[in-house]
């Protein structure tokens, strides 16, 4: 058995694609299940989760309702239903190739392979703006990605990666393995719990790495990416890098913390982080003050919008950086949630709400 694990919340229109692409799969219907987990919609998920079932009959299709916000809860809870021993994580806005579900799976015939990624192609709503293409990127392996839209092409064959290439809206990974690695990390939390913000499956490939389990793409592992009018306007990059900035706060404190030794102390330990997150946390606003007063002038009048696109994009991200390191300063004991082992009690702490920058 192989498990496909969907989180969703208020997105049921799009949610009907998606479950009927993975009901459409070259592959035999008895061999996976399709676990819906809805984190909290007051749409019509349901309903639509509903009609699929009736729809698919042969298709081993479940609902799940987690009331708890965040993607982690999504995932970790559709773990907990999952009776596949390989896991197959994706986002409610993709749709999958007809071949997708087989070429995962017969990847992981070779048993050195742990987790596996395939090619995430776009399906936009509109044409995208021209500076949109200032944001894709070559890798060292080749092709491009665009990571602020989770695009990702590596081109058509198939390669041993590192396994930060492997991102969330199409992610297999063998279940043994995961729970090893003690699952994921706090995600995509609403706005006013980003405090609570980790970094997703990213902490989780980067464990994955030390470990050096091997990683590949799979570019028959295709999935198409809708991308959404709203997605492709400078205001929706602007909000998703502050979010990568906490995402990125959240990272750099593990790594912190995993350059101290284990002997010392509690106190000890939480006294050196915070004396290292005032540094860091002036060091950024400090940044964000500077960046904000320059004024490009280096582009051409083509480049100017992607030049102030940019701009803005890179003041956001180190704001969301210093926002979640004073968000530590303010309250000390939010280290006990960074620094948690592993999320499978997924149950969010009650700390104050602590405002974002305007």
């Amino acid at each position: 058995m192989n498990s496909i694990i969907i989180p969703t919340m208020n997105r049921a229109s799009v949610l009907k694609l998606a479950i009927d692409s993975f009901c459409q799969q070259n592959f035999p219907v008895d061999r996976y299940e399709i676990i819906v987990v809805d984190n909290g919609s007051t749409d019509n998920t349901k309903d639509v989760t509903d009609a699929a079932i009736l729809a698919y009959p042969a298709h081993q299709i479940h609902y799940i309702y987690e009331p708890i916000p965040g993607l982690l809860s999504g995932r970790h809870r559709g773990v907990l239903a999952a009776t596949g021993e390989i896991l197959i994580f994706v986002d409610d806005d993709i749709e999958a190739d007809h071949g997708w579900l087989r070429s995962i799976i017969d990847t992981f015939g070779d048993p050195t392979i742990q987790l596996v990624g395939g090619k995430n192609l776009p399906k936009y709503e509109i044409t995208p703006p021209q500076w949109l293409a200032g944001f894709w990127e070559t890798t060292v392996y080749g092709g491009r990605i665009c990571s602020y839209l989770s695009l990702l092409d590596l081109g058509d064959r198939l390669l041993d990666i590192n396994a930060n290439y492997i991102w969330g809206l199409n992610f297999a990974i063998r279940k043994s393995i995961l729970v090893k690695l003690g699952g994921f990390h706090p995600d995509c939390v609403p706005k006013y719990l980003q405090h609570l913000q980790g970094d997703g499956e990213t902490g989780l490939t980067i464990k994955a790495n030390q470990q050096k389990y091997r990683a590949v793409y799979q570019p028959q592992a295709l999935v198409y990416h809708q991308v959404s009018k709203e997605r492709l306007t400078a205001e929706y990059f602007q909000t998703r890098a502050f979010f990568q900035g906490v995402c990125n706060s959240y990272t750099a404190i593990r790594h912190q913390h995993q350059q101290i030794s284990s002997q010392i102390q509690t106190d000890n330990m939480l006294k050196s982080s915070i004396d290292r997150l005032c540094r860091y946390a002036d060091r950024s606003i400090k940044y964000v003050r500077d960046f904000a007063k320059k004024i490009s002038t280096k582009y051409s009048d083509e480049d100017r919008e992607l030049s102030q696109v940019k701009q803005q994009v890179q003041i956001n991200l180190q704001a969301g950086y210093a926002f979640h390191q004073n968000a530590v300063l303010q309250q000390p004991e939010l280290l006990n949630w960074i620094l948690k082992d592993n999320y499978w009690d997924y149950r969010l702490p009650e700390f104050s709400i602590i405002e974002q920058p305007k």
